[in-house]
């Protein structure tokens, strides 16, 4: 599903699940964040952003549009790192080898001298490969 940022439409969506069009209930909430983002967000994740958000049981259209373009951004990361590792992982197996990464990171930066240290540095479990979560972490995502 594509991102959606453009602020009419996060409106809309808004106006479209609040039933006096100035809040949201939890319920709507996620009704409104599944319209938007193709995914529902679980009943304990509602909770914890409502309570974190300190709106108690209504979240007005001003928070509701910060959370789902934070929320964009952060898809639109997750999305450009699961292709950066994708592009890594040569062998296509979910992991990348330290060849795999030492070829990458030759092809894009041929002159980087510190790839080893860095394989070494992001495999955590030092089982000679790296996953998706110590790249991640390596990426400086959490």
């Amino acid at each position: 599903m594509a991102l959606v940022t453009d602020p009419e439409r996060i409106r809309s969506v808004f106006l479209k699940y609040s039933t006096d069009s100035t809040h949201l209930t939890r319920q709507q909430y996620k009704l409104a964040s599944l319209a938007i983002s193709g995914y529902k967000p679980s009943k304990s994740m509602v909770e914890r952003l409502y309570r974190d958000l300190e709106v108690g049981d209504a979240m007005d259209i001003q928070t509701f549009s910060s959370v789902q373009l934070e929320q964009a951004k952060l898809r639109s990361t997750s999305e450009t790192l699961k292709q950066i590792f994708q592009t890594f992982d040569w062998s296509c197996n979910g992991f990348i080898s330290k060849s795999d990464f030492l070829r990458a990171v030759n092809e894009v930066m041929p002159n980087f001298s510190g790839a080893e240290d860095l394989f070494e540095k992001a495999d955590w479990d030092m089982d000679g490969r790296i996953s998706w979560r110590e790249f991640v972490s390596l990426m400086g995502v959490s």
